[in-house]
């Protein structure tokens, strides 16, 4: 079938206008066997924690293609969600991610219209959305898309755009011409190593979820370690420390996308609120939110741990 000449521009254009920072393309192919080597090698560690998904769907996880029969090409995108107002910084601290509504419903839905503006230009593409929904290495397929490359603390960074970035994946049918991966330029920098609070980033680009601030307030169901605790300070929902202090997010500029501005409920929720919140309460609080994958008691969880900080009289 013959397409417009200049389709891979057309579609990465659509996708700016749908609100994505960054757009790129690889073909869809099986993940590079060294590469998926080392997912391998990270969970038999068991640094994936109790995250037990990411020991399931390996077929699935090596090769795009299986999760949609067909697809000849990876088109990946980036969505900025930093956020130009923040939280006082004695108040209990969200992930800046989670300001705003949750970002798996605002990623897939302007996926799901890119899709449907590619089948404009190729009547007969077939093709799935995906917002970190499916087994699917995202940052692996950013790179080989050329949208950046995977700093030390293992997250995608921009050029001159920074690390602030949710992704989304769109696998198709048609067949376009892949994007260049981009060269690392984290050099000797490690600061976001030096600075993680629980030095949960073991090596670079490896993370020991068990220690990470952000698997321990969102993902695991156990109460916090008692030696982790002292060193979350008020983090009640993720951590982004390893970003906040990396040169490249210089350039990181507040979103446009109205989806991640941030809600009252989150900027200046406090202590007594939250122990005294009830599950009813809950849900309507954090209505839309990603917040709701740790649930009340996930929050009051770690609230107990953040307690036991030496300076918990900043955040009751």
């Amino acid at each position: 079938m013959n397409f417009p000449t200049n389709i891979e521009e057309q579609i990465k254009a659509e996708a700016l206008r749908l609100g994505f920072s960054a757009c790129g393309i690889a073909i869809a192919e099986e993940v590079d066997p060294s590469e998926y080597a080392q997912v391998e090698e990270w969970v038999a560690e068991g640094y994936h924690g109790s995250m037990s998904y990411l020991e399931r769907n390996h077929d699935l996880r090596r090769d795009p293609r299986l999760l949609v029969p067909g697809c000849k090409s990876v088109i990946m995108v980036a969505m900025n969600y930093y956020p130009e107002q923040k939280q006082k910084t004695d108040s209990l601290q969200f992930a800046y991610y989670a300001y705003g509504r949750d970002y798996h419903k605002v990623v897939k839905k302007r996926l799901d219209q890119l899709l449907r503006f590619i089948q404009t230009l190729d009547t007969e593409c077939s093709g799935r959305a995906f917002a970190d929904s499916a087994p699917i290495l995202e940052r692996y397929w950013a790179v080989k898309a050329g949208l950046g490359w995977r700093g030390k603390h293992g997250l995608i960074i921009i050029p001159r755009l920074g690390s602030y970035f949710v992704l989304g994946t769109l696998l198709v049918s048609t067949e376009l011409k892949a994007d260049s991966p981009q060269p690392n330029r984290c050099g000797a920098c490690r600061r976001c190593m030096d600075h993680c609070p629980t030095q949960a980033i073991i090596a670079p680009q490896t993370l020991d979820a068990r220690r990470c601030i952000s698997y321990l307030t969102i993902e695991q169901s156990e109460e916090i370690p008692d030696e982790l605790a002292p060193l979350i300070g008020n983090k009640l929902y993720g951590c982004d420390t390893c970003q906040e202090v990396c040169p490249w997010n210089k350039f990181a500029r507040p979103t446009e996308v109205s989806d991640f501005a941030p809600r009252n409920a989150i900027m200046g929720i406090s202590a007594e609120l939250l122990e005294e919140m009830k599950d009813s309460d809950f849900e309507l609080h954090f209505a839309g939110s990603p917040v709701r994958r740790a649930g009340l008691k996930g929050l009051q969880r770690t609230l107990r741990a953040i307690k036991k900080n030496p300076n918990k009289e900043t955040i009751e």
